[in-house]
């Protein structure tokens, strides 16, 4: 009797078995019907425009710096709109409006008569971007901003990085007034 009970069980798991593979060969046999899923995505359109002030130029000896560059800040740009093109314009003046570029002594501060109060520099504007356009000047330009290709060697995105720059030139501290001089520079970005 248990060699009864053994047969069983072995044709038992046999017929399990053969269920099994005429399942699975029947899958294979006929293949199942699939439907097509879209899936589409947009990116959005990003423009990135960052200045970033160099806190050293905040606090420096003039007297010192003469005949010298100073950092005053730096800046980026990245576009991923194929179409855009952007003109950076450079102004001296808070609100762009001065005449040049210069360092002014503060109002609080005396001045004897005799004594100068203004001191005009250069600005310049040098990209850290090959075949980028670098702008120099005492007075209010233009420069044309990012370079296509150079980011990721990626055609689509406009990129450029840079320095903004103070040259202060040579001159005589003896015939100025002591005390705190200020200068502003105004950084605008105009879209063509």
């Amino acid at each position: 009797m248990t060699d009864h009970r053994l047969t069983k069980e072995v044709q038992r798991i046999f017929l399990t078995i053969a269920a099994l593979v005429f399942m699975v060969s029947s899958l294979y046999a006929s293949p199942l019907p699939f439907t097509n899923i879209e899936v589409r995505g947009q990116m959005p359109v990003q423009e990135i425009f960052r200045v970033q002030q160099n806190q050293a130029a905040l606090n420096f000896n003039l007297a010192e710096s003469r005949n010298s560059i100073v950092q005053v800040g730096s800046y980026t740009l990245v576009s991923n709109n194929s179409n855009s093109q952007f003109r950076m314009a450079i102004r001296p003046g808070e609100f762009g409006d001065q005449d040049q570029f210069a360092f002014v002594l503060d109002e609080d501060e005396p001045l004897l008569a005799g004594q100068l109060s203004v001191i005009p520099f250069t600005v310049r504007v040098a990209s850290d971007v090959s075949q980028a356009v670098s702008v120099a000047g005492s007075q209010a330009m233009q420069k044309d901003l990012g370079v296509r290709g150079v980011y990721a060697n990626n055609e689509a995105i406009l990129y450029e990085t840079g320095e903004i720059l103070a040259e202060i030139p040579d001159f005589d501290p003896d015939l100025y007034a002591t005390g705190w001089y200020s200068a502003a520079i105004q950084l605008s970005i105009e879209v063509l």
